[in-house]
């Protein structure tokens, strides 16, 4: 059998169940215990730092045990040395001192600053990286995958992710174009699932992660690659899906398992069966042993959806939303059946930015929207359509805090409950314990001077902007400052994690207040 035939026997687009051997390969990023062993080491300032916790952690009766109990005594050690300062413990990352100070663990904190730095793609591999990100367009349906790192993210466009078991859980799915991230993410690390307790809580949910789980592997084809064909994470994750099935169901399941073995200096590509004892049941695979990870994407280009998979995944998106409340979605279109514009015999649906109703327009934008016109003035609708349509709801889904000044000053219509909502005094967007907070780091400095010190952590100078004293700002300078930041990234609130988002919000506000409020309070 070929490559090729293997793919041509799958119903559908496939899954990809991704480890870390997927990042090591285009990263060079660490495996588990390569990266235990950087933060053994950085403790204790000894090679064999993580010899003497592995003996520590001897007393686990199960392997699989090892190495959480391992993470959790590194853990402590490490945590104490970055709270009392040890010599080239801490970084000097802004990102991670905030993680810190909301409450993470120093010791994700920094293994999450720590991959993200080496998240860069081996040149050796970037035609191989080109190709897994051609098949993400129309080739592949979603990704698996227990890595910390954001390589999927970084090339799949326009695929949705989702962090950790609960978000998996309590999430609707829809099964395409969609991450699922089920042991955290460097981007959230109080996310990671490391350490005994964190693997403790993962497997007390594994029967309801396994449920989601099942969904997909019954639907699509799965193809394991990045992993030991032994890897405990499989194990365990194959166990619970496993447990939940009867044998009729067990045997459906396993023609679509597809394991990819990789063995360096392997010329072309095998083919053979893989057995494997799960609960006492018997699992067959089909096994796929190579070296170059391109003939396999070269074989999936083959098997192609219909349409881009992120267009299917916003159409089930929007279909199931519409089922689920009767109401249209912001980019959907419904008319009855008996509108003369539909043929009785034919059903026809259409999604997309057409000529968007009164009634569809309060769904049409959202607070990002909302945020980004005020500095890039890109909005489709008008102000007036914005201040009486969209602005009730939307205000009082962010707890009326949204910046409006603006759309007051530019409409021709009068909002009594967009003046009454907004800010009228500078405190109220930034109160005074905020800016004494934040005086050592500001200083003397006005807004542009920060800027222009800081803008190369970009994520720093935005939250000491947001948190300047009223005096500092020049609200042209504070305009220009805005435009470079949206002129770089103009979808960057999408990109920000929750803290940095806020700050970036907060920093908007400002400017809607004193280019546009201030003038109508006084």
């Amino acid at each position: 059998m070929t490559l090729q035939e293997v793919v041509a026997r799958f119903n559908t687009t496939p899954f990809l169940f991704a480890g870390s051997g997927i990042t090591r390969r285009y990263y060079g990023l660490p495996d588990w215990v390569g990266l235990l062993t950087y933060f053994a080491e950085k403790v204790k300032k000894d090679p064999f730092a993580y010899r003497f916790y592995e003996n520590k952690a001897s007393e686990a009766e199960h392997t699989e045990e090892k190495l959480p109990l391992v993470a959790s005594y590194i853990e402590k050690d490490f945590n104490d040395a970055w709270f009392n300062n040890g010599e080239g413990i801490r970084s000097d990352s802004e990102k991670v001192h905030s993680a810190v100070s909301a409450g993470v663990s120093p010791f994700k904190a920094e293994i999450s600053e720590y991959i993200a730095s080496l998240s860069t793609v081996d040149p050796a591999y970037e035609e191989e990286v080109e190709k897994l990100r051609n098949i993400a367009k129309d080739n592949l349906s979603g990704v698996i995958t227990t890595n910390y790192d954001c390589f999927f993210e970084n090339i799949f466009e326009g695929y949705k992710t989702f962090v950790g078991q609960d978000e998996l859980v309590f999430s609707q799915l829809q099964g395409i174009a969609e991450i699922y991230k089920i042991h955290g993410s460097v981007q959230n690390p109080e996310s990671i699932v490391i350490n005994k307790a964190d693997y403790q809580k993962f497997h007390d949910k594994g029967k309801y992660h396994a449920a989601k789980v099942m969904t997909i592997f019954m639907e699509y084809p799965i193809i394991f690659i990045g992993y030991s064909i032994s890897d405990s994470d499989i194990q365990a994750i194959l166990s619970d899906v496993v447990e939940c099935l009867p044998l009729d169901k067990i045997e459906t399941l396993q023609k679509r398992f597809v394991f990819v073995e990789y063995k360096p200096d392997f010329v072309g590509s095998e083919i053979t069966s893989h057995s494997m004892i799960i609960r006492s049941k018997l699992l067959e695979m089909t096994k796929i042993t190579l070296s170059d990870f391109s003939l396999l994407y070269d074989a999936l280009s083959v098997k192609k959806a219909a349409l881009p998979v992120k267009l299917l995944r916003r159409f089930k998106d929007e279909l199931y939303t519409f089922a689920l409340t009767q109401q249209p979605g912001p980019t959907m279109q419904v008319a009855s059946l008996e509108d003369g514009r539909i043929d009785e015999n034919m059903l026809a649906l259409s999604i997309g930015l057409a000529t968007t109703g009164v009634y569809g327009l309060a769904r049409a934008v959202n607070s990002e929207q909302w945020y980004r016109n005020i500095i890039l003035h890109d909005s489709l609708y008008s102000c007036e359509q914005l201040l009486e349509f969209v602005y009730p709801e939307l205000a009082k889904q962010n707890s009326w805090k949204l910046p409006v000044w603006y759309y007051i000053s530019k409409s021709n219509m009068k909002s009594e409950l967009a003046e009454e909502k907004a800010p009228h005094l500078y405190t109220e967007i930034v109160t005074e314990s905020t800016i004494k907070r934040n005086h050592s780091a500001i200083g003397e400095r006005t807004a542009w001077e920060v800027w222009t010190q800081e803008k190369d952590n970009l994520m720093k100078a935005i939250r000491l902007l947001g948190c300047m004293s009223e005096e500092k700002i020049d609200v042209t300078q504070y305009r220009s400052i805005l435009e470079a930041i949206f002129t770089e990234n103009n979808n960057i609130l999408s990109s920000l994690d929750s803290p940095n988002r806020s700050n970036l919000h907060r920093m908007i506000r400002i400017y809607d207040f004193l280019e546009y409020g201030q003038k109508r309070t006084r």
